[in-house]
């Protein structure tokens, strides 16, 4: 394998692009978590001072500059959709999700999320691009006894039996809304000859409780206290397992169609 040089690097060390010279390969991650233009104010734990400002009608120039010069996208979004949120369109403020004392109108998640999906996929159907865009949908957590911010584990090290876990209502919720926009484009985007894949693997993932970091969110969480309380990660997903699955799956749709 290539060692690749890196040839960006935003001011946070979120988004970056390598290029592997002897393949003339250039790949790009892109941290847009909303697909929207969004301020959010919060530190490297998830934790928040303030709602995120989010503007529902208004595509993030970070992934929208650049997407005419990519021959293959994978775009995904989801649960942040889910955190407290001010929501503006047309410059103008409109409502909210979980903003008691603001004065404001509460529209819930679900308002702002089909919007956005929706305004997303209507220029992705009509952009005209050439190359292969995949939509993944948001992929399931893990979280017992709690969640990510109040002391949530995933200890399960083994696949669960078919049924024993059942995919939580917000997880189901978002998946019907992308399931309905991917619907609503994918009917129109063939009439202008532009490639939209749906990746959806929600199902699948909901067996692999033992596929995430757990614990190991950061590197040695023990090294220093063996009983240390540490935050897990019961979301995101490691290396081996589901990945490798999911890289299979892209890999066979981009070689053989």
């Amino acid at each position: 394998v290539e060692q690749p040089v890196q040839i960006h690097q935003d001011v946070d060390s979120k988004s970056k692009r390598w290029h592997f010279q002897s393949y003339n390969l250039t790949i790009s991650n892109i941290w847009s978590p909303f697909l929207v233009k969004a301020a959010t104010f919060e530190d490297i734990n998830g934790v928040s001072t303030a709602e995120v400002q989010l503007h529902l009608d208004k595509l993030d120039k970070k992934w929208l500059d650049i997407y005419p010069s990519l021959d293959y996208m994978i775009i995904s979004t989801g649960k942040w959709f889910l955190k407290a949120a001010v929501y503006h369109e047309n410059d103008v403020i409109v409502g909210c999700h979980l903003c008691p004392g603001k004065n404001l109108i509460e529209l819930g998640f679900e308002y702002a999320y089909k919007k956005t999906l929706h305004y997303v996929m209507d220029f992705i159907k009509t952009s005209k691009h050439k190359g292969l865009i995949f939509f993944r949908t948001s992929t399931p957590d893990h979280f017992k006894n709690g969640e990510w911010h109040n002391g949530g584990t995933c200890p399960k090290t083994i696949p669960a039996k078919e049924g024993e876990v059942k995919i939580k209502d917000l997880n189901r919720i978002l998946r019907n809304i992308e399931l309905e926009e991917f619907e609503k484009a994918s009917a129109k985007v063939a009439n202008n000859e532009v490639n939209l894949k749906l990746l959806d693997f929600t199902n699948l993932l909901l067996s692999r409780p033992d596929g995430h970091p757990g614990p190991y969110r950061q590197f040695q969480p023990y090294s220093k206290n063996k009983t240390a309380v540490v935050q897990n990660d019961c979301l995101h997903w490691c290396i081996p397992g589901p990945i490798d699955f999911w890289n299979d799956v892209i890999m066979e749709i981009v070689v053989n169609g």
